[in-house]
C-alpha cells in the first residue's frame, strides 16, 4: 500500500470513530445513558479537527517525553519517548503536523486550560484537573509513588503515614500524588520544591528526611545527578497512578480527545501500543 492511500486510510477510520461516537449517541434510549450536558456525550458530539498542526505541550518525564541526544552532540535533539512515539502513530498519518515544546509542568498544564496547546502529555487524572482539562479514556503508563531517603535511612518509611509525622518531607509543585499521600498531607511536614532535582539536592544536604516521588521520573535524575550511592529508594510503594493525554474542555478539546482514543483503541488492538512501550521500558495499564 503506497504511503498516500495509507494516510487516507488512516484519516476515514479516524473519521469514523468519531461517527461511531456520534451514531451511538443518537440511538440511545430516551432517558437512558449520559446527560446531554455530559463531557462523555460531548465528545461523542465532536468535529474531527481539522488537519494541521498541532500543539503538544509537556515537561520532561523520563521514557515519556524527553529531549533526545543532538546529533552532534550540541543542545537538545528531537523530543522522543512512549507519548511521542503514540502521538505519531496517531496523529501523522491522519494529516496532523505534530509540534512539541517542553515547559515548566505548572505553565504545560495552563496552556491545556487557557490555550494555545491541543494536547497535554502525561497527566494523572483527579477530580480536580476533570475540571479544568479532559483526559483521555484511556491510559497509556503507569507510575509506583514512592518515597526516596538517603542511603541507610530507607527504614524510614515503612508503610505507615502516621510515622512519617516527625519528618521533612519534599514534593514537586504541580505533581499528583494519590488518594493516600492528600489524606495525609494536612498531618505531615510536606514542603513542596520547584522540581525533582532541587528536592534530590535538598536530601542531600538533609534538608529533607524523604522525597515523595514516581520511581520512573526519579531513577534517570539520580544517576544524572551523581547521587546513586547517597539515595536509596524506600518500600513499598505508596500508589499506582495511570497517566494520560489531556485536553482542553472547550469545544475543539473533544475533537481531540475522540481522535487520540480512536487511535489509541486501534495501536492497542494491533499490539503496536505494547510494543512500544516494551521497547520505551514502560508499563502499560490493562
Amino acid at each position: 500500500m503506497d504511503a498516500d492511500r495509507r494516510q487516507l486510510l488512516l484519516r476515514h477510520a479516524a473519521l469514523a470513530a468519531l461517527a461511531l461516537g456520534v451514531s451511538g449517541r443518537s440511538a440511545a434510549k430516551p432517558g437512558g445513558g449520559a446527560p446531554a450536558s455530559s463531557p462523555a456525550v460531548a465528545a461523542s458530539a465532536a468535529e474531527p479537527p481539522r488537519p494541521g498542526p498541532v500543539n503538544i505541550v509537556g515537561t520532561t518525564f523520563s521514557r515519556l517525553f524527553e529531549s533526545a541526544p543532538s546529533a552532534r552532540g550540541v543542545g537538545e535533539g528531537k523530543p522522543q519517548g512512549l507519548a511521542v512515539d503514540l502521538l505519531d502513530a496517531i496523529l501523522i498519518p491522519a494529516g496532523y503536523q505534530p509540534r512539541y515544546a517542553f515547559y515548566p509542568w505548572l505553565r504545560a498544564q495552563s496552556m491545556i486550560e487557557h490555550g494555545p496547546a491541543q494536547i497535554l502529555i502525561g497527566p494523572y487524572r483527579t477530580p480536580e484537573r476533570e475540571r479544568v482539562m479532559r483526559f483521555s479514556r484511556q491510559a497509556f503508563y503507569e507510575d509506583s509513588l514512592v518515597f526516596y531517603a538517603r542511603r541507610r535511612e530507607e527504614g524510614l518509611w515503612w508503610g505507615d503515614f502516621h510515622a512519617l509525622r516527625s519528618l521533612r518531607i519534599g514534593s514537586v509543585q504541580g505533581w499528583v500524588y494519590g488518594e493516600r499521600f492528600e489524606q495525609a498531607r494536612a498531618s505531615l511536614d510536606v514542603t513542596p520544591v520547584r522540581d525533582l532535582n532541587t528536592a534530590l539536592r535538598m536530601l542531600q544536604l538533609r534538608r529533607l528526611d524523604l522525597i515523595a516521588a514516581n520511581q520512573r521520573n526519579s531513577e534517570p535524575v539520580i544517576q544524572e545527578l551523581g547521587l546513586v550511592d547517597q539515595v536509596a529508594l524506600c518500600a513499598p510503594p505508596f500508589a499506582q497512578l495511570r497517566g494520560h493525554f489531556g485536553f482542553s474542555t472547550e469545544a475543539a478539546g473533544a475533537g481531540w480527545q475522540v481522535l487520540v482514543d480512536a487511535g489509541m483503541q486501534r495501536l492497542r488492538q494491533s499490539g503496536e501500543l505494547q510494543q512500544m512501550a516494551a521497547r520505551r521500558g514502560v508499563n502499560v495499564p490493562e
